[in-house]
């Protein structure tokens, strides 16, 4: 079944909602950002699956929307073009409020409330890479089960924050006592087959975790596993010049203090600024869209690897 709830706009959001009462819930965001393609087409193919399935295969309910801000996808953009805001941040929203705080109210109270986990798909979007990963925050009230979820997604590697800012989807679980995961990767406008693979095996593998399923599925590899900061990608190194960004390192790369991660030239290929390294750290958001503008993002450093998931509960 799918519910619609129509948008002052025109718009309207479309929440998949498949099996039962009697179980789990699940609740799967997808497209929370106009340009992430990636959590739009996981979340299709995730529900396209479910609905699939012989009466009685599911036990529990998922909630699955695909697309989280039709206003933003429209238009492949990362904010609300009606009103300019970041879906991301401001959960829980408002009923009487802005589109934006209407989606995230909508998505507050019909999608994650009364979830068991809430996972939410992003993307580095159109003008970033991100190493494919999956975070969720450790110190909240519900860090531990959140962990436990983030472990039996798979994901090669998994950022555990210390922190996370108001306003978005996991910060709003969190305030209903609700368990949540979320997921980068890819971006750049294209979709790569074996991360997308990440997210419709993780989300399979959730469902299974959850006993929602009695379907097997392979151990996955230990993941590298980065610990610290809160991964807000409004805090990344940014250009003070306009120009064309030349990176010099790739996304997932550790790099050292003072280490050149991109390059700003101008129209006639002269390096106008250096963009560097304040410390050590792994290059967790990598500029791709070749033109920029000042305080526009080039890079978004997180933690070192520790390279193991000792700390981490192993999937069951």
């Amino acid at each position: 079944m799918i519910r619609r709830h129509e948008l002052a706009d025109g718009h309207a959001l479309e929440i998949h909602d498949i099996g039962s009462g009697d179980g789990p819930t699940l609740a799967v965001l997808g497209g929370v950002h106009g340009d992430e393609l990636e959590g739009v087409v996981a979340a299709r193919m995730f529900a396209a699956h479910l609905n699939a399935l012989p009466p009685g295969a599911l036990k529990g309910r998922a909630k699955v929307v695909p697309i989280s801000n039709p206003v933003a996808f429209a238009s492949r953009s990362r904010t609300t073009v009606t009103d300019g805001a970041n879906l991301a941040r401001v959960f829980p929203g408002r009923a009487d409020g802005t589109v934006t705080e209407q989606l995230a109210h909508l998505l507050t109270t019909e999608v994650i409330a009364g979830a068991d986990l809430l996972i939410d798909l992003h993307s580095a979007g159109a003008k970033y890479e991100m190493p494919v990963f999956a975070g969720f925050v450790s110190d909240a009230p519900m860090g531990v089960r959140s962990g436990e979820a983030t472990a039996a997604f798979g994901a090669p590697m998994v950022w555990e924050h210390l922190g996370s800012g108001r306003g978005r989807s996991m910060s709003a679980a969190e305030e209903l006592g609700v368990a949540s995961v979320y997921v980068e990767g890819s971006g750049g406008g294209g979709l790569i087959g074996r991360d997308l693979d990440i997210y419709v095996d993780g989300l399979h593998r959730l469902l299974a975790w959850l006993g929602m399923t009695s379907v097997q599925h392979t151990t996955p590899r230990p993941p590298l596993v980065l610990r610290g900061d809160d991964g807000d990608v409004d805090d990344s190194l940014a250009c003070s010049v306009p120009g064309y960004c030349i990176t010099r390192v790739r996304a997932g790369d550790v790099v050292q203090p003072g280490q050149v991660l991109a390059d700003i030239v101008n129209d006639d290929g002269d390096p106008v600024e250096h963009i560097r390294s304040p410390r050590l750290g792994t290059v967790m958001m990598l500029r791709r869209h070749a033109e920029v503008q000042p305080a526009e993002g080039i890079a978004m450093l997180g933690p070192v690897p520790e390279g193991g998931s000792h700390a981490m509960k192993p999937p069951t």
